[in-house]
């Protein structure tokens, strides 16, 4: 999943000033304030650099939007901060012996938003039940536009009915009011991983289909905050005091823009937001002082750094070409210079710690004398011939201090580059329709699995209508990447990810810049707060609490 900046650090702001005490359901009560346990009320406030946010779930591209939406829905699981999988509105769960079928028993005591934004929903705060659950994955299914269907493609039937091809799908089916059956075409290892992906939110019928605007303009879900409404670019959600798991500790939640670093680190000073990405002319001073180191949250993210290749344009159509501009980037003085040696550099696709990571993938290194032979080799001795070549990104500081480093690392062999910079849903647009050839872009996983980057980032199949961006059509790695996601055997599977990897490598679809990492400084009122390796788009807000204080600012 990519996000509107998927910057190496994550963009998380929080303010310190806490509302009066509220009453709360069952065993979270109101504790004395000196009592160091969790109390509740408070607005939380999480800035983000751009205002490009979807709500509804079955729509969501970006880690901006799934981290909103997560706290308004539920999914039948969920991923803790570990990337462990929990269970949510499935209370259990088994699998049949051939791995086929997929039983999920739900919970019985889960209802939907009663009210959002001061007025009724229209499924009247009614209990969820397993034709919910079918709802949902029809209305995921279906044939529409931007769909994430493909991701579920594997369920029986499922991708004829995506196509139209069929007008029901037969691999999904309630057997009792709160059970629900997935059959699938293959064996898939992560399937149930899939179920815990933001576009599985469960939704009411109701408030989906009977709204002006669908989910898009109103959210309803079962989630443990509810929305509140929009002022300005704000969003705001308030606390859903009758959410299953118990009502959370935050009274309400609010994600206002603020498009620059250092605005947003300055309004984290004056105690406006108590959670903040640290810019990189301030990381030094942050680690330095045991106060602010203190509450310093650092983590590698499972996610990769990229500038995009588009192979269906020239010149990038010549694989010659794309290893030599992998050979001329410096990405060492890139990491060390602009993000203060925060990230590692990538060696390939695979992030350390998600399985297959391959340490020993040679990857490409910074080597002028190779990047001139190759551009010589493909018919640009001295990068005489070449065509100016557009860099597009995303608006954000980092992006642009970046590209300062990429543009003069290809005048070294050569090559003129001139960039562009686009709002995020614009560069994303162009990107998508394959009109832009060269671009920054960056994925982080959505489930815990080499496939979520692998098959989905560089299939032939997700080329136009899926997240292939470099449009890379190559049979052997299709042939490969096939292999692998049916294949059960772990060490088989991994052995294969390997050789599909070091293919993509080779073939360089992208200029392979950097893994990320995960980085907030947080105020030290705020506890509970937990930042794991699939990063701020699996934030549970539920979990964090204020602290009362008199100081509103970090000293």
């Amino acid at each position: 999943m990519y996000s509107a900046l998927k910057k190496s650090f994550v963009v998380i702001f929080l303010l310190s000033a806490l509302a009066g005490s509220v009453g709360c359901l069952e065993e979270k009560k109101v504790m004395p304030v000196d009592s160091g346990k969790p109390v509740v009320g408070g607005t939380y406030r999480r800035a983000f650099a751009d205002a490009f946010i979807v709500l509804d779930p079955a729509l969501i591209k970006d880690s901006n939007s799934h981290e909103v939406c997560r706290q308004i829905y539920d999914g039948l699981l969920e991923f803790d901060e570990k990337a462990r999988l929990q269970p949510a509105i499935a209370r259990d769960w088994s699998i049949s012996e051939d791995k086929l079928t997929y039983t999920f028993n739900l919970r019985d005591d889960i209802r939907f938003h009663h009210t959002v934004a001061g007025k009724p929903t229209r499924n009247g705060g009614r209990r969820l039940d397993a034709h919910d659950v079918l709802y949902s994955f029809n209305r995921l299914l279906k044939p529409q536009e931007d769909s994430q269907a493909a991701f579920f493609w594997m369920i029986k039937g499922a991708r004829e009915f995506s196509s139209g091809q069929a007008k029901e799908m037969s691999g999904i089916r309630v057997v009792a009011s709160h059970s629900i059956v997935f059959e699938l075409e293959k064996p898939f290892a992560p399937f149930v991983s899939l179920l815990a992906m933001c576009n599985a939110f469960i939704v009411p019928h109701e408030d989906a289909e009977g709204q002006p605007g669908g989910l898009a303009a109103v959210p309803v879900g079962t989630g443990a905050f509810k929305w509140a409404g929009r002022d300005g670019e704000t969003i705001k959600l308030a606390a859903n005091e009758q959410y299953f798991r118990g009502r959370p500790w935050l009274e309400h939640l609010e994600y206002p823009v603020i498009r620059d670093e250092l605005e947003r680190f300055t309004a984290f000073n004056e105690g406006r937001l108590s959670h903040v990405d640290v810019p990189d002319s301030q990381y030094r001073n942050v680690k330095q002082d045991p106060v602010r180191a203190a509450c310093l949250i650092e983590t590698n993210l499972w996610g990769s750094n990229y500038l995009g290749l588009n192979l269906q344009q020239a010149p990038f159509d010549n694989r010659l070409v794309r290893q030599a501009l992998n050979y001329a980037l410096d990405r060492d003085t890139i990491v060390r210079i602009v993000l203060n040696g925060r990230v590692q550099v990538a060696n390939g696709i695979l992030p350390p710690g998600v399985p297959g990571h391959n340490d020993n993938l040679a990857g490409y290194s910074y080597d002028l004398k190779r990047a001139r032979e190759l551009l010589a080799a493909a018919g640009y001795p001295d990068g005489k011939g070449f065509p100016e070549i557009t860099l597009q990104y995303n608006r954000d500081a980092i992006h642009s201090r970046t590209a300062e480093f990429i543009l003069a690392n290809l005048r070294d062999i050569g090559i003129n580059c001139v960039v562009r910079e686009l709002e995020f849903g614009d560069h994303l647009k162009t990107v998508e329709e394959g009109s832009v050839a060269f671009f920054r872009m960056g994925w982080t996983v959505d489930y815990p699995d080499p496939d979520s980057f692998l098959y989905t980032l560089f299939h032939s199949s997700n080329i136009g209508t899926g997240y292939n961006f470099s449009r890379m059509n190559n049979p052997e790695l299709d042939a490969l990447l096939d292999r692998a996601r049916f294949e059960t055997d772990i060490e088989k599977r991994i052995a294969i990810y390997h050789q599909a990897e070091k293919l993509v490598v080779d073939e360089a679809p992208w200029v392979f810049l950097h893994f990320y990492s995960a980085h907030l400084l947080h105020h030290p009122a705020v506890k509970g707060i937990k930042l794991g390796p699939m990063g701020e788009a699996l934030m549970q807000y539920r979990h964090i609490w204020l602290m009362p204080s008199g100081a509103s600012r970090l000293p």
